[in-house]
């Protein structure tokens, strides 16, 4: 007398493999597309997050400084505590004061002004390399993006600029 045992055949085992390959196939897929999307997104943010700290530190820096003045690769900030220089180059801005910073941004076009008169070059005194207005652009994932900043010097200040304009 034969005694069956039951078991599964090796068409039922190899269709329940193949499906198991197919599910394993799909969520390896799908987990490679979160995670690429994922470090892209971080990537991008901390790019963002170089633009808005160089944003910030320029808006305070501006804001505080009681002088600016026009350098031959950017510009220096002086008030009564410190001084602060940027040098500009085509791949990144150095912020030179107390500490070191460093913003990896590509830059075009550093224009300076003061009065609406453009001051290109360094000038033999402090007084005719004095800006109010400095404006550049960075270049951001091949989208140019313009940056100004606009000084308005305090009655204070510039009553020490001219003494003599005083009645």
């Amino acid at each position: 007398m034969k005694q069956r045992v039951r078991a599964f055949t090796i068409m039922e085992v190899t269709i329940s493999m193949l499906i198991a390959g197919l599910l394993v196939a799909i969520t390896y897929t799908s987990y490679s597309i979160i995670v690429k999307s994922y470090r892209s997104f971080t990537a991008k943010n901390e790019d963002m997050a170089v633009l808005i700290s160089l944003d910030h530190v320029l808006k305070r820096d501006f804001d505080r400084a009681d002088l600016i003045l026009r350098e031959t690769d950017g510009f220096r900030l002086k008030n009564s505590d410190q001084v602060i220089k940027y040098t500009f180059s085509p791949d990144f801005i150095t912020r030179i004061a107390v500490k070191m910073d460093t913003f990896k941004v590509e830059t075009q076009e550093l224009n300076a002004s003061f009065e609406n008169i453009p001051v290109g070059e360094v000038q033999v005194t402090d007084e005719e390399s004095r800006l109010d207005d400095v404006a550049f652009t960075l270049v951001f994932q091949n989208e140019k993006i313009p940056y100004h900043y606009h000084k308005l010097y305090s009655s204070d200040n510039l009553i020490k600029r001219i003494p003599h304009a005083v009645n």
